[in-house]
């Protein structure tokens, strides 16, 4: 069993909007009346890594980011 984990990050300062993240919506959603993303969900299981790279390549804004954590 990993002990990693994948942490998101999600500049909200980059972040324009688009909507491609919410693909994802346990992870991001665009809060009504707001004009960016929010992240839902901070870390993921490394199971999710092709998903977390689909949802980073497919920002307009490359607003999206992650690292590989390993855990203690």
């Amino acid at each position: 069993m990993s002990n990693q984990k994948i942490e998101i990050i999600l500049d909200v300062h980059q972040c324009q909007g688009y909507g491609m993240c919410l693909m994802s919506e346990d992870i991001f959603e665009i809060p009504q009346g707001s004009q960016v993303a929010n992240l839902k969900m901070h870390f993921v299981d490394i199971d999710r890594e092709d998903e977390v790279k689909e949802l980073a390549g497919s920002c307009p804004a490359q607003a999206i980011s992650f690292r590989i954590l390993e855990s203690a």
